[in-house]
């Protein structure tokens, strides 16, 4: 459907500056009518949405409708950078000479009168496809639609509940997982064994295998425990690099055996399990097994589709094939994610006989069950209501049922959720989604709708949520104190309908090779192979997003984007990134990197839409710009936090209204009582201090960030006494890093009331700081990392702590640990209690 890039131009062209821009250079009467036309399409693909329903016409038209609301946005586009450009004219006072040489330089291109000339003729041309699409409803049946469903409006969750490590939602398995957790555990060989569990897609096998990698009898026996999830895709070194990260030594740079020493030293002679997660080919083991010690009872569990792949080991292996769900664990599953509020509405409102129908068309696989379950929670629970899905489902024909079901999860998406699921085809197989870069992606292409009382940052969560609700797609982690997706992925099954529906829309295309056919049409590329040169260095002006997996990009046939994100593996990708016309990105609004960008500096304060920037090259610290502060529109600004000392901080007196997220930067010499920055709206706030600045300055500074929930502070050989901190009130996270200082805590620390997570780090600590921590009745996270304990000996009461759940320790010296009431044993310098 066209819904989403429908409503992203009439909420632009609602926009009071561009209607001025538009009034300004005299085309604001056809737009306007361009608009009435597409409100018209709103409304009409509103009710599609909700009817489900279209015939090949209305289709026909749907794609026309679609295609001229994309050349509509690259009209608006197109002003709106002829403005920008005057505005920049105007600006060039404002900047560093490296900057103003730069601008300058773009500026002085001849003029775009030819560029205008042609855009002329294409306004014409698209009002006279826009009276086509008027004259064209009757003729094609677009003025008559019904509608036969319900509320497809998105809910709000009603309640968050943070996961135990098994989903409580979760039936069977329990004979499977003993029955490997025990053939695992048999000591009769002591070299190296491999179990595989084989099944067809959907069916379970890591759901399975996360069981047994959980199992406390695994956790127990084994001294290194690995999770490789592998897909279709792989590299070798990839995978090794994995392994070196979880065993925490140094990954090697290539796959040269004397690079590979180190890890097969770390795993000699001890006792190990590795999980390999979704295997394809025959290859890898034979690869793998290479640097893997042969001793030690040592095992590998292998998960794979295809029976050949795993009866290909060369070790000692076990074939464990995984059956479908018997029906009475498949109808539990599914009622408890189609009614999980109210199961007993399966018997009040006389459900059962169609549910049976339901589980038999999922043929026994959980995934199929779950993203069902998930259609049907959004539905009426009356037999009616369920009957019109079953008939939807059944217009899919007769091939794959786990393939029909997903395809039908697509088509009961409420209308602003669509582009939102179809985002998710951008990202590699198995990848691991960070929630909050994903969220802001969203809401820099204009896919979260301004909903009244709530934030955008706020609609994308509650999105994300009813996602994850629906069971399309999962959830790799939650915050510990909020419960908030903080990690979620895609099954690979639903990623194809993801991948399927992004093509259909031409919403994405996913570039592989130089053959690709759809590039220069494509509003969005992601780029996850290496041969792609060639094809970057086409012309392609309707490119909006560009995901890359590269250090060297060609993009100045790309004026127009909007989004650009660096999808490499933040720990192997070192080397620096040169983007080749990254000065004329001016549209810009969100861009992340995790290497350093040539000339990054001296184009980023060109970027005037510029709504997020996560910089994360932890190399060295990064000083934009004061031009960059005067970017009107950020709302997150990300930089790494580098031994203390992060990125130079606002300039004084910069007021800057729409921004909440500030991470890794320093404060300013300029900075003085009474001459701050203006951050009415900060909510996320990490600061390191220097030694020359007065800390009242700071305590004024955090004194003015009403709406501040979360806050780090770093500063170096501090001794700050805490309740010096008034607006500590408010936090519900604080973390804060001596680097060598100490830690005041009295009584009067209570301010910290409404903490829930609490971390400590780089200081020193006194058993009397303990009994006021203890204090806090709504901690429940406490993390001590790198603390010198000033005693020898922590006491921890029975009633201290009443909500924590996780503790995590770190100290720099050894001490003994008490618990008042039992028997004390000696702490050494790391422990993890959770």
């Amino acid at each position: 459907m066209a819904e989403g890039i429908v409503n992203f131009v009439l909420t632009k062209l609602a926009d009071a500056a561009v209607k001025e821009v538009l009034r300004l250079y005299g085309v604001s009467g056809p737009v306007e009518k361009m608009g009435r036309v597409l409100r018209w399409a709103q409304a009409f693909l509103k009710d599609a949405d909700k009817s489900r329903r279209l015939n090949e016409r209305q289709k026909y038209w749907v794609k026309l409708v679609r295609d001229v609301t994309y050349d509509i946005e690259d009209v608006i586009d197109f002003y709106l950078s002829l403005e920008l450009d005057a505005q920049e004219r105007r600006a060039l006072e404002g900047c560093c000479p490296k900057v103003k040489n730069t601008i300058k330089r773009w500026l002085r291109k001849p003029t775009k009168l030819p560029e205008l000339h042609s855009l002329g003729n294409t306004i014409e041309e698209i009002e006279k496809r826009i009276d086509e699409i008027e004259r064209s409803r009757d003729i094609w049946d677009v003025n008559s639609l019904g509608d036969n469903g319900g509320d497809v409006g998105i809910r709000r969750p009603k309640q968050i509940i943070v996961p135990d490590n098994d989903d409580p939602d979760v039936v069977g398995f329990d004979k499977d997982r003993d029955n490997i957790v025990q053939k695992l555990l048999d000591q009769d060989s002591r070299r190296l064994h491999v179990i595989s569990i084989v099944a067809q897609g959907g069916a379970g096998k890591t759901t399975l295998a996360k069981k047994v990698y959980n199992s406390p009898d695994i956790r127990r026996n084994f001294g290194f425990h690995l999770w490789i999830t592998v897909s279709q895709s792989f590299e070798l070194l990839n995978i090794i690099r994995s392994i070196a990260e979880q065993l925490k030594i140094e990954p090697p740079p290539s796959l040269e055996g004397h690079h590979l020493n180190d890890l097969y030293e770390c795993l000699n002679g001890k006792r190990y399990i590795i999980v390999l997660d979704d295997v394809w080919s025959e290859n890898l083991w034979a690869e793998l097994r290479k640097v893997l010690p042969n001793n030690n009872g040592s095992r590998v569990l292998m998960t794979s589709r295809f029976e050949d792949v795993a009866t290909m080991v060369d070790a000692a292996h076990i074939v464990h094939h995984l059956e479908p769900l018997p029906h009475e664990l498949c109808l539990e599953l599914f009622l408890k994610k189609a009614l999980p509020q109210n199961p007993s509405e399966y018997y009040t409102n006389n459900l059962s006989e169609i549910s049976e129908l339901f589980v038999k068309i999922c043929g026994g696989l959980p995934l199929a069950l779950v993203v069902l379950g998930g259609i049907l929670s959004n539905e009426e629970p009356t037999h009616d209501a369920w009957e019109r899905v079953l008939k939807r489902i059944s217009q899919h024909g007769v091939g794959n049922k786990v393939s029909e079901v997903l395809a039908s999860s697509y088509d009961y998406l409420p209308f602003a959720l669509k582009s939102c699921f179809m985002y998710f085809a951008i990202f590699p197989e198995d990848y691991e989604i960070e929630a909050l870069p994903l969220q802001r992606m969203w809401i820099a292409e204009g896919l979260i709708p301004q909903e009244d009382g709530s934030t955008l940052e706020d609609t994308a969560g509650d999105f994300l949520e009813d996602l994850a609700k629906r069971n399309m797609i999962q959830v790799v982690h939650r915050g510990v104190c909020d419960g908030s997706i903080t990690f979620c992925g895609m099954h690979d099954l639903m990623r194809e309908v993801a991948i399927k529906k992004a093509h259909d829309e031409k919403f994405l295309t996913l570039c592989s090779n130089t053959d690709e056919q759809n590039f220069s049409e494509a509003r969005r590329i992601a780029v996850h192979q290496s041969n792609c040169d060639e094809l970057m260095e086409r012309t392609n002006p309707n490119l909006r997003s560009l995901f890359f997996s590269e250090s060297i990009l060609n993009c100045s046939s790309h004026r127009n984007i909007k989004v650009i994100c660096d999808m490499r593996n933040p720990f192997v990708c070192n080397d620096e990134i040169k983007i080749i016309g990254f000065e004329r990105f001016t549209r810009l609004r969100y861009a992340r990197f995790y290497s350093k960008v040539l000339d990054f500096e001296n184009c980023i304060g060109r970027m005037r839409n510029l709504q997020t920037l996560e910089f994360l090259y932890f190399e060295h610290a990064v000083d934009l710009p004061d031009c960059f502060w005067n970017i009107k529109t950020l709302r997150h600004v990300i930089f790494p936090c580098i031994s203390g000392a992060g990125s130079l901080g606002p300039p004084p007196k910069i007021s800057l209204k729409n921004l909440q997220t500030l991470l890794g930067i320093r404060n300013r010499e300029s900075w003085a009582r009474g001459n701050l920055p203006n951050l009415p709206n900060l909510r996320t706030l990490s600061i390191a201090m220097t030694e020359r600045l007065q800390i009242e300055v700071i305590v004024e500074f955090l004194c003015t960030l009403k709406k501040l929930d979360d806050l780090v502070v770093t500063g170096r050989d501090l001794l700050i006494d805490t309740s010096e901190f008034p607006f500590c009130a408010n936090l519900t996270k604080f973390g804060y890093f001596g680097i060598g200082g100490s830690f005041q805590a009295t009584d009067s620390s209570l301010f910290l009331i409404n903490v829930t997570q609490l971390i400590l780090g780089d200081l020193k600590i006194q058993q009397h700081h303990i009994a006021v921590l203890e204090k806090l009745a709504k901690l429940i996270f406490l993390v001590f990392s790198d603390i010198q304990f000033v005693g020898g000996k922590i006491m921890f009461s029975t009633e201290g702590f009443p909500c924590l759940r996780g503790l995590q320790f770190n100290f720099s010296n050894n001490v003994e640990e008490h618990r008042e009431g039992s028997h004390a044993r000696t702490t050494t310098a790391q422990s993890d209690v959770l």
